[in-house]
């Protein structure tokens, strides 16, 4: 029975990712646009969870392709607990992005998560498919956006955030704020109760140095549920990015 639910599991994720990999046209390939960041965050903090004991910073490098206009993209992205240099975590994702008008963006895609850190990876305790869909009413104060997310494995059940944002100026500095509330039914099989799981305050702004973008953020997040957290977490991280579609413009 084991055997034929992870048969199922892989073929939901490979329906998937064939799916989202059939919306590239052929003339995209030829348009491909990479985006890095290497971010020093002074926790790891993951849908309420501290992922990394005793409170220790990481560092999370990630790479995005995109598709041309196609709104298709792929993301490799990972996070190194700096204390022991842990190789904490390795996710791949295919994603497809779209708005279908001034009121309406919609987003779908499929990701496979790994552990490496954890015991007798690789493994199919060490790392775990999942599923998401989401909308965002942009003509909406806010931007209210809902998003549903689907682990296949390890959380077994549905992830669901509602998030609002919000840019201001402050001294024509364009400040970015957002407020994410999450609600989770993943991870009872290891004793997480249903319920909220976290409630995230977060604010940052871009900064534009000899072509890169830093992005200074501060965070605050409240846990309701003490099955995933027992205390409220704040901290900080410093992104530092790079674009080819920022280089371009650059050279323009």
């Amino acid at each position: 029975m084991a055997g034929r639910r992870s048969i199922q599991k892989r073929l939901w994720l490979l329906v998937t990712v064939t799916l989202v990999v059939q919306l590239i046209p052929a003339s995209a390939l030829s348009e491909i646009g990479i985006r890095t960041d290497l971010t020093l965050g002074s926790r790891y903090i993951w849908r309420g969870f501290d992922t990394i004991v005793d409170d220790r910073p990481s560092l999370q490098p990630s790479i995005t392709f995109e598709f041309g206009k196609s709104g298709v993209w792929f993301n490799a992205w990972s996070a190194f607990a700096l204390a022991d240099t842990d190789f904490v975590e390795l996710d791949l994702i295919v994603g497809y992005d779209r708005t279908f008008s001034e009121a309406l963006s919609f987003s779908a895609g499929a990701g496979y998560f790994t552990f490496p850190s954890m015991p007798n990876y690789p493994d199919e305790n060490s790392a775990t498919p999942e599923v998401y869909a989401g909308v965002t009413l942009t003509s909406f104060p806010l931007s209210p956006n809902l998003t549903f997310y689907y682990d296949f494995n390890m959380g077994d059940g549905l992830y669901t955030t509602f998030s609002l944002s919000r840019g201001f100026l402050v001294k024509q500095k364009l400040i970015s704020s957002t407020v994410l509330a999450g609600y989770t039914r993943q991870y009872r099989g290891i004793g997480v109760d249903p319920g909220f799981s976290d409630i995230c305050l977060g604010i940052s702004t871009d900064f534009e140095w000899i072509g890169l973008t830093l992005t200074p953020s501060i965070n605050y997040i409240i846990v309701p549920n003490e099955t995933i957290n027992d205390e409220n977490e704040i901290w900080v991280g410093l992104s530092v990015g790079w674009s080819t579609h920022r280089s371009k413009d650059v050279a323009d």
